[in-house]
């Protein structure tokens, strides 16, 4: 398990969140595209479960 996969489900589970954004450099923005997150202001964002 990716270490994001584990901070995704935290937010889900533990804590109730529909969406995880994380402060992103412009070189890392690849990679989090990767993992399904998209642009999101200065974020990375994803929706990770139904809005409340």
């Amino acid at each position: 398990m990716l270490l994001m996969e584990e901070a995704e489900r935290i937010a889900l589970e533990e804590h109730g969140s529909w969406k995880i954004s994380v402060i992103s450099g412009i070189g890392t923005r690849n990679y989090y595209r990767k993992l399904g997150y998209e642009l999101d202001g200065p974020y990375m964002s994803k929706i990770i479960g139904p809005e409340p």
